[in-house]
Parts: structure tokens; sequence; C-alpha cells
């Protein structure tokens, strides 16, 4: 992929059409710039730290977009007037909001792989303050290529990315190899972690507090590898990453880093704190009941009843309370999907009775839901435990991740995902931006229009 020529038309293309609810990724272009001219460990800490806004940003627009596309939520604000685009389709390279997940992610690489291929003519960084950068910027890098792989899925993805943006697009590459090379990132930065000493020679955000070590950040980089160990089916393998995350049962659910935002100049506010964002109302009618007959407590904690607002044919009466001001952080990985994976890991080794024991742990701490027995006794709407799985999954990690239309896309489910209209589709991947289409002769699977189902 030529950076120059589709990456960066991207990003201007971006921003004609961007929406009042779009947000453009800040590139840290100064301090790449700072760093090509002059070097120093100052440098090359400043794009480490600009990762984090680029990578907080990127996850932010993926969480809606493809919290939509699962389900999970409504953008039914009349100005955007995009909604149909969501809902009903079909969805083509054109599509606005497609460059929102693809342009930024990529952008990242660019100034992850500036600092990279420079490190080692930093002068004033010690060989583990070279490591533990080194192990940093590769975790980044693997999160932003995670949530892209997510999105286009059997497409495929560019992931030679490190070329001279004068030459020619490079190759997508098959979905088999965009998740070995994320594995293989993740495991190099864990090397590097490894050899970075005690400290790192930046300052992260606040809301890293707890994981802002080589050491404690290696915790993060693993229950990551675990997200990519799942989705290609390397259970076992997860399991063993997941040992060594900071998944704890001791811990709260909430124990994880997160991406802060502000109202500060020349920082950005959470663009999921907006009245125009609503919930899938089947979020309520889908719920379990705790014993006195109420919702599900994760619905009473995470959901709100509303007026109810129609859009389009689509109708909801209740928002998110998940980001209650425009400076509420938003979690890059949580203990609760950590205990979650390993539930599903044990699930798909056969170990179930482990399964169902981190599986009643979520359902009565978050859910306060009595505990499903063991063997499993399904139900109309969830006749096997692996569906059980799934909709501890969609309530706990509503609205964080887009993980309902990733986890039900893996497993062949998503004929089960809620329908209001007749005419309405379920998306099982997206293409790629116009302008990377438009860079590449011939064009590639990933540019075709897609119908969905």
């Amino acid at each position: 992929m030529s950076r120059a020529r589709s990456l960066m038309s991207v990003l201007a293309i971006g921003a004609l059409v961007a929406c009042s609810n779009s947000m453009v990724p800040d590139l840290n272009n100064a301090a790449i710039s700072d760093f090509q001219s002059n070097p120093t460990g100052a440098a090359a800490g400043a794009i480490a730290v600009g990762l984090v806004r680029g990578c907080r940003d990127n996850l932010a627009l993926i969480l809606q977009n493809i919290g939509i596309l699962g389900r999970e939520g409504f953008e039914m604000g009349v100005a955007q007037g995009d909604l149909p685009l969501y809902v009903t389709g079909p969805m083509t390279p054109g599509t606005f909001f497609i460059g929102q997940m693809w342009n930024g992610e990529y952008s990242d690489l660019r100034a992850a792989n500036t600092v990279l291929d420079a490190l080692a003519k930093v002068p004033d960084l010690t060989t583990p303050q070279k490591e533990a950068l080194t192990g940093f910027v590769q975790t980044m890098e693997a999160f932003d290529l995670e949530m892209v792989a997510a999105t286009r899925d059997t497409f495929g993805i560019p992931i030679a990315v490190d070329v001279s943006p004068t030459g020619p697009p490079v190759p997508i590459a098959v979905k088999a190899d965009v998740y070995q090379h994320i594995l293989n990132l993740l495991d190099s930065a864990q090397t590097h972690l490894q050899a970075g000493g005690s400290s790192f020679s930046f300052t992260l955000p606040p809301g890293f507090t707890g994981f802002d070590t080589p050491a404690t950040f290696l915790k993060v980089n693993r229950g990551l590898r675990a997200r990519a160990d799942i989705l290609t089916n390397n259970y076992a393998t997860a399991l063993t990453d997941l040992s060594a995350s900071f998944l704890s049962e001791a811990s709260p659910l909430t124990a994880g880093p997160q991406f802060d935002f502000s109202n500060n100049s020349g920082d950005e506010v959470n663009p999921n704190f907006a009245p125009f964002l609503y919930a899938s109302p089947s979020l309520v009618t889908d719920a379990q009941l705790q014993a006195d007959n109420s919702p599900d407590m994760r619905v009473q904690v995470k959901l709100v009843a509303v007026t109810p607002f129609t859009l389009d044919g689509i109708t909801s009466d209740v928002q998110f309370t998940l980001y209650p001001a425009s400076n509420s952080p938003e979690p890059m990985l949580r203990n609760e999907e950590l205990i979650l994976l390993r539930a599903e890991a044990e699930l798909e080794t056969g170990d179930v009775a482990d399964a169902t024991a981190d599986i009643n742990f979520i359902r009565t701490t978050s859910g306060n839901l009595p505990p499903i027995a063991n063997p499993y006794v399904g139900t109309v709407a969830l006749p096997t435990l692996l569906d059980e799985l799934l909709y501890e999954k969609r309530y706990s990690l509503m609205w964080e991740s887009g993980n309902n239309w990733i986890s039900m896309r893996h497993y062949n489910k998503l004929n089960l995902l809620p329908k209001q209209l007749t005419s309405e589709k379920i998306f099982p991947v997206v293409p790629y931006p116009l302008a990377e289409c438009q860079a590449r002769s011939p064009q590639p699977e990933g540019c075709a229009t897609v119908i969905g189902s």
C-alpha cells in the first residue's frame, strides 16, 4: 500500500465528508517530524504516547461502527443521515465511515515504523530503554491491526506497510497471514518488553496506571494475544497467554488499561458521549432475569430508558450510560473480558466444568443472575453452552469493542442478530476505503460492494 497515494488520500477524503460524529485521529505529525530531524529519546517517547491517542480514537470509532453492525446500538442522529447505510446498505468502498476503520490505524503504523526504523540511532536511550519502547510500540501496532483485521476478516489487509511511500501498493495479505503477523508482533514485543528493564523512558497517560512498566504492560500484551488466539481457534494457546495476562478473579472486573479523553485544548472528547447514540431494544428484551425477576444487572447499569425515538424505520427507547461525560474513558482491555476469553478457550478445549465455573463467575458477579447448571440445561433462546457464553460476552462487553459482531461471525451465528425491518441486512465484513481501491489495479475482492443478508 502506498501511503502517499492511498492512506493520505483517504485522510483527505475523510476530512471532506466527515459528519459531526466523526473524528480525525491525531497523526502526531509534529512528533514524527521532530524525530526524523532529531531522533532523540524524547521525540521517540512522544510518538509512543501519540500511539496511545491514535489507538484510543481508532477504538472509539471502531466500537461505534461495528457496534452498530453487530446490532448493539444505532446512530440515530437526524443530521448524520447515515443509519440506512449501516442497516440496509449496500456497503460500498465509498461509504463514508469505511475510512474510519482504516485510515487512523494505518497512520499509527506509519508513526510506529518511523520510530522503530531509526531507534538504533537514538543516542540518549539505553539499550533496555530501547527494548522497552520497541515492545510497547509493537504491542500498539498489533492492537491497531487487530481492529482492521476484525473489520475486513476474509478480505485480508495489507501488513507489509513499512515501505517507500512512492512505491506501488503492497499486496493484500490473506486472513491467516494477517493474524500470524499480529501474533508475531505480539511475541516480538514480549521479547523486547522482557529485556526492557524496570521502567519506560516515557510517561503513559493516567488510564494506564498499573500497566505502565515493561513488566506490567506485558500482561496487556498477553491479553491481546489471547484475543487473537481465540479468533484463530488456538484455544490451548489462549489459555497459556491468559495465564500470563492480568486476569484475576480477585481483581475488579473493570481492571485494565483505559484510554483517557479530555476537554483540554488539542485533545479529543469521547465521541460515544452523544445524544444520538441509542442502544438496541433487544438488549432489554433478550436479557435474562435476576431472582427478583428484574433484568440482568448489566442492563440496569449500562442502559437507561428514554422516550422512544424512530428514525428510518428503526425504533429505540434505551440509551447507553457507559460514557456519561465527554471525558469518560474507554477500556482498552478489561479483566472481565479476559475471564470470558478463558471460559471460551476452556469450552473449546473440552473443559466444560471450568468453562461453566467462569461463566457463572461473570453471571453472578456482573449480571447478578443465578448460576447455570453443569451439565448445561439449554433454553429455546440459548440451546448450548456456547450460546450462553456468547450471551455473557454480549452483555458484559456491550459497546466496548464491537464484540457481538466479531464473536457471532466467528461462530457463524450472524443470522441470529436481531432485526427490526424486513429490508434490514447484516454485513459479515466491510470493504476497503475508496482511495485504497483506486490505488490498486486490478482491484482486490475487498473493493467489491457488500450486500449483506
